[in-house]
């Protein structure tokens, strides 16, 4: 039985590279300073697409425990290092314009990541169309929506976007939606940047159709953060730990007993449980600030997060 829900790559591999080496997947760590870790991987083709359930395309993870330690020096850093990671995948599309969505439900703590994210970003698409003249030369034009969500709207969320890039033709979206890890201690603590896009609500289990370039017509970049974790893939990981201890891993009335926990976890009165902290509004308020710095920085050629805290205010 698969347990295992992620929506980070750098996880969905580390679980299926235990068994086996992965053809397809190629990855490469490297560190900065305040003790950030960078992951990249890669899923090469269809074969890789296939063994970790990733789209083909480039994920990149960074890790850091400032955000949740709130250490304001080493979050500094996180922000410039995420703002060069967003201005490696836009490719200077940035230049012709990007629209920023935030996904998820504001109304849900967990899931309002993305409505957080439009709040602190710097929008000047209305000020480069009414008043060129006013504006710094380094600062590119800039838009943001939270479409909200399907059961509130009546709204798929690619309609409502794929009308707005049609209309406004950025060069680049930027999507931000919060995710599911199978880690506690990821949370707030893992950013996930991809160009390979996203489905809104991947990180509820609530898949809808896909934000990436195919569907859009312009590349996508998809940024979240993981702030749920499944309780079943929680349980899971304790039970099989347990079984592992006690030599039963071979005992088939132990891994009939432990599928039946697990199945029952996954459906508690027709629906699965996530766990997420008690802080989770003080976490995506922080996760929020920096990611949008993050993107007021790349999107800007030439801004500091100084520059850009004194446009916001």
């Amino acid at each position: 039985m698969d347990y295992i829900r992620t929506d980070l790559a750098v996880e969905a591999n580390e679980a299926k590279a235990k068994e086996q080496e992965i053809p397809g997947i190629s990855v490469q760590e490297r560190s900065e300073n305040f003790d950030i870790l960078i992951t990249d991987v890669k899923v090469e083709n269809a074969e890789g697409e296939k063994a970790i359930g990733k789209a083909i395309g480039t994920y990149i993870t960074v890790d850091s425990s400032a955000i949740k330690n709130r250490y304001a020096k080493a979050e500094e850093h996180v922000i410039k290092v995420l703002a060069e990671e967003i201005k490696k995948l836009m490719q200077g599309k940035e230049e012709q314009g990007v629209l920023v969505v935030g996904l998820g439900n504001r109304s849900i703590t967990p899931d309002a990541l993305g409505p957080n994210v439009c709040d602190k970003t710097y929008i000047s698409r209305h000020m480069k169309i009414f008043a060129p003249d006013q504006m710094d030369e380094r600062i590119n034009e800039v838009s943001a929506i939270a479409p909200g969500v399907l059961g509130i709207t009546g709204l798929e969320t690619g309609e409502v976007i794929k009308g707005i890039v049609d209309k406004t033709k950025p060069g680049v979206v930027i999507a931000i939606d919060s995710l599911a890890s199978r880690k506690l201690d990821r949370i707030s603590t893992t950013f996930q940047l991809t160009d390979s896009g996203i489905s809104p609500g991947s990180g509820i289990g609530n898949k809808r159709k896909a934000l990436n370039e195919k569907e859009l017509g312009v590349p996508v970049i998809a940024m979240g953060v993981p702030l749920v974790v499944y309780a079943a893939t929680i349980a899971g990981d304790l039970i099989e730990e347990t079984v592992l201890k006690e030599g039963k891993e071979n005992d088939e009335q132990a891994r009939k007993m432990f599928e039946k926990v697990i199945e029952g976890i996954m459906n508690v009165n027709g629906a699965e449980m996530v766990v997420t902290p008690k802080e989770i509004d003080i976490i995506v308020e922080d996760c929020g600030r920096v990611i949008a710095s993050a993107i007021n920085i790349a999107v800007n050629d030439g801004l500091s997060l100084d520059d850009v805290n004194k446009l916001m205010h």
